[in-house]
């Protein structure tokens, strides 16, 4: 009985005006998809032609400053950081579209001497530190809708609503519902009749234009999907399946509680508007509010400040004690600096990463709020699925510092091999100036997680159990006259 319900759904539903509409709507935007992220200039072959050409000159970099030693790569560094682009960007962009994709992991330029220092010429670079660059909200990236697979979720949530509004209100309305009760049938057995057939109608269509999709991406794109790629790719539809049906029962729990079909859409639009936009704005509002982040020139003004605070103990005054320049001659001389210039770095590294940490947190916290909305939920699934949400930005900068560890300590590693070198890190005159094998310099490897979209997916699967709930309940106090 609940096939031959679905199947007379399905009928009743191909034949609306609302499936038309959808039919038309959904291939022309997963072919916009395609295109826009194969060919447009924020598409994945434009970002990993970027990335792939900051990786070459990174190489390049590191060459050229261990031929000459180790010093001057230990100054200098290995170069940017960058983020590898996700395949799967055209399913959803997440921070990807937001924050810079690579941190920068350099030290200052040549420094002049101040005062207190009797070398008129000696100059020097602060040690190696790490630059983080979000870009503000009223960017371009924020100012028009991105036609992605997440876009494409929240309209198919839109197109559930017109499928269900009149699931059981329209069939009171037109006195079939008696008639169907009449027969040996449960309310049960109706409702999952309904909600099968919306559900075919909704997923079918979306499933072709998947398809349709990722064919252009192959052909026009030219991107290559691997294994894991594929699977993700399955476990989106998954996320759609789960995302959709939530507002199937969403909309046959409405459908059963008034007495209109006019009044469930009315209802039901109401709610999905403050689950698209009211309710993510507004939290979003609250937490920014309730910790407001101090701005950059603030984190700029701190700093200077601070590095004024240690020149003024170290270089400046009327007894500095950085009264001579470092020399391999003179290693206690060399200690010294190398005293200054840790505590620099310390205070650099605690500003920057402090106020970095504090952003992320920031919109984590948010994002963690707005999953009351399943479509905030569904949305931040598909980001961790795609590699392009804020828990994996914040997994790449833990790497990223990492990594700056892993260099510096390969760094004291190889000096310590070097009899004549001071092995005093990290000034210049204390460090080896013997050349180094670029080959056994430490490359920088994202290593990426998916498992903080078992939460999403958690939640998405009891927004479906808790409207299954509320609508089986609903329907069976329902006055089927």
């Amino acid at each position: 009985m609940i096939l031959h319900i679905a199947t007379k759904e399905i009928h009743h539903n191909l034949t609306t005006l609302r499936f038309a509409l959808m039919i038309i709507l959904l291939p022309v935007l997963f072919m916009a998809n395609a295109l826009i992220y194969s060919l447009g200039d924020n598409g994945y072959t434009t970002q990993i032609d970027a990335y792939n050409r900051q990786v070459e000159q990174n190489r390049k970099h590191i060459k050229e400053q261990a031929d000459m030693s180790l010093a001057e790569l230990a100054l200098r560094g290995p170069g940017d950081i960058p983020k590898r682009p996700s395949r799967l960007i055209f399913c959803a962009g997440g921070v990807d579209e937001v924050v810079s994709r690579a941190i920068k992991m350099r030290s200052d330029g040549n420094i002049s001497r101040s005062s207190g220092v009797e070398d008129e010429d000696y100059a020097w670079r602060h040690p190696l530190k790490l630059e983080y660059q979000i870009m503000p909200a009223g960017s371009n990236s924020t100012r028009y809708i991105k036609i992605n697979w997440v876009f494409i979720g929240v309209l198919m949530s839109f197109f559930a609503i017109l499928f269900t509004f009149d699931g059981i209100a329209g069939e009171r309305t037109r006195g079939t519902l008696s008639l169907i009760m009449s027969n040996t049938v449960s309310r049960g057995q109706v409702l999952l009749g309904k909600y099968l057939g919306a559900f075919v109608t909704l997923m079918v269509p979306l499933i072709i234009g998947i398809l349709m999709n990722l064919l252009i991406i192959l052909l026009v794109g030219n991107i290559p999907f691997n294994s894991g790629d594929w699977l993700r790719i399955l476990g989106i539809v998954g996320l759609f399946g789960l995302h959709i049906s939530i507002f199937i029962f969403l909309g046959l729990l409405f459908s059963s509680r008034v007495s209109n079909a006019i009044t469930s859409l009315v209802w039901l639009l109401l709610t999905w508007v403050c689950l698209a936009f009211v309710f993510p704005s507004l939290l979003g509002i609250f937490v920014s509010n309730l910790n407001p982040i101090p701005s950059v020139d603030e984190i700029s003004m701190q700093r200077r400040a601070q590095l004024d605070q240690i020149d003024d103990e170290w270089r400046e005054g009327p007894s500095p004690k950085l009264k001579k320049s470092p020399a391999i001659e003179r290693p206690s001389v060399a200690r010294l600096w190398a005293t200054y210039f840790t505590e620099i770095s310390d205070t650099e590294t605690q500003i920057a990463d402090g106020h970095i940490d504090r952003q992320l947190q920031q919109v984590q916290l948010a994002r963690d709020l707005t999953q009351i909305s399943p479509i905030a939920t569904f949305q931040y699934a598909m980001e961790g699925l795609a590699n392009t949400s804020i828990v994996g930005y914040m997994n790449f900068v833990k790497q990223a510092r990492r990594y700056r560890q892993t260099f510096i300590d390969f760094v004291k590693t190889e000096d310590r091999g070097d009899p004549e070198s001071l092995h005093i890190y990290p000034v210049k005159e204390g460090l080896s100036q013997k050349p180094v094998d670029p080959a056994g310099v430490p490359v920088f490897t994202e290593q990426i997680s998916y498992r903080s979209v078992l939460s999403q997916v958690g939640l998405l699967v009891l927004f479906n159990l808790l409207f299954f709930i509320l609508a089986q309940v609903s329907f069976l106090k329902t006055d089927v006259k």
